[in-house]
């Protein structure tokens, strides 16, 4: 009997909860210290502290890095670096190529290096470095320093081996250590530093033992990530993003809400908004519908919008740390959507309809009470009206008019409502 009324209290339950989807996708993601007037950059090589083999492996991968047309999008199956096609590697940001940087050749480098008798790979001062810059034209030039280090494990049994207690086995463990530092031409000052370490084990048993690379091109690989971010300090790219929807208590759009984001996971944004819109319609002071709307922005580039709504939902809902994140997120977007603006490669934009119509008035009221209380909000201006929604007190409104004792107001979207002036503050 028990079993059967548990199995009652999910259907009920599950016919309430709006279908959940996480969606998985590449983002425009802001560099973690914008540096937005730099245009030409000199990367001098970055040497390995205790290998000198290894001495310009960062610097050629971190130059890769910034002419990569397609910087951060990677297949997220087998970690390759590049733009890829089908799920892996999608984005939906259109019009944006993250060759920002023009980066000067290492032969220009060398060449003038030689000529002030410097050594591109010796020690040399800020001072130094910025003399450089400046016979190049450059705004800064980048410097810096790696070292690895590594440790052998050997035992019968190793951690997260599967082995029997009589194998000979070995854990190598190399750890890369770095440090970069942005020089600024004009001033011989460092603008900008990063320091950064990146570990990884390799592990094997008895005859495979001999497939366990050496330190060195352990080593080698590992500074891959080393570059990844240093660029990602300082230069836009793209960040992989797996985006939760969240569970909306709204019944009437549970078969919509399905195909929506059905259409959502296979890319067509376009017939996906529309039905995401109508749920913020809806029930516009639920900040779940607010998240989800601002996602959809968020994916396409649209940070402007994105921000507005983020904000929405974390005015509701002040406690939840995922929406104060998405709005620290949008806010380095807007800044960086005006940088692309201003070099000339604006993000390419939906043409997403919100359909928010311009009110005739811009006076203001205020609702009584606080967050914890709600005031009803009328469809029509009597008593006894179809409640359209209940909004929280402290919330601020446009009046459209004045009806007799009720205020018509905008409501989030396009709906409007009537309150009555006992539960308003003007």
């Amino acid at each position: 009997m028990r079993s059967k009324i548990n199995l009652l209290l999910l259907l009920l339950l599950s016919s309430q909860i709006l279908f959940s989807q996480n969606v998985e996708c590449f983002i425009l993601d802001a560099p973690e210290k914008p540096f937005y007037n730099v245009k030409k950059i000199g990367v001098f090589d970055i040497k390995c502290d205790n290998n000198y083999r290894l001495n310009n492996v960062v610097t050629n991968y971190l130059i890769a890095d910034l002419l990569n047309q397609y910087r951060g999008i990677y297949d997220e199956g087998n970690k390759y670096f590049g733009l890829v096609k089908g799920d892996n590697g999608r984005t939906f940001v259109k019009g944006v190529k993250t060759d920002f940087y023009q980066v000067i050749e290492r032969d220009q480098l060398e060449k003038v290096m030689k000529e002030q008798r410097l050594s591109l790979s010796g020690a040399i001062d800020e001072n130094s470095a910025a003399e450089v810059g400046r016979v190049l034209g450059l705004d800064v030039i980048i410097m810096g320093s790696v070292s690895y280090t590594s440790n052998d494990e050997r035992g019968t049994s190793l951690l997260g081996l599967a082995s029997s207690t009589n194998s000979n086995c070995l854990k190598r463990t190399v750890t890369v250590k770095g440090t970069m530092k942005m020089v600024s031409v004009e001033t011989a000052q460092i603008i900008g530093t990063k320091t950064t370490e990146y570990s990884n084990s390799i592990q094997k048993c008895d005859d495979q033992k001999s497939g366990i690379p050496r330190a060195e091109d352990m080593a080698e690989s590992y500074m891959k990530v080393i570059a990844r971010r240093f660029a990602n300090y300082f230069a836009p790219g793209y960040r992989y993003m797996n985006y939760e929807f969240e569970k909306i208590h709204l019944k009437e759009f549970r078969k919509k809400s399905k195909e929506a984001f059905g259409l959502i996971e296979n890319g067509d944004l376009d017939r996906a908004f529309p039905t995401v819109y109508a749920m913020f319609e809806a029930d516009s002071y639920n900040p779940k519908a607010a998240y989800n709307l601002a996602i959809i922005y968020e994916m396409v580039g649209a940070y402007e919008d994105a921000l507005h709504y983020y904000k929405i939902a974390y005015e509701l809902d002040y406690t939840n740390d995922k929406y104060s994140d998405a709005v620290k997120r949008a806010e380095s977007g807007l800044a960086l959507n005006a940088y692309l603006e201003d070099i000339g490669r604006p993000v390419q934009s939906y043409s997403f309809t919100s359909g928010n119509a311009d009110l005739a008035l811009a006076d203001k009221l205020e609702i009584k009470g606080n967050s914890g209380d709600r005031v009803e909000v009328l469809e029509f201006p009597e008593k006894g009206a179809k409640v359209l929604a209940k909004v929280p007190g402290g919330l601020e409104f446009k009046i459209i008019e004045k009806n007799g004792s009720f205020y018509k107001i905008q409501l989030r979207g396009t709906k409007t409502g009537f309150v009555h002036k006992s539960d308003v503050k003007l």
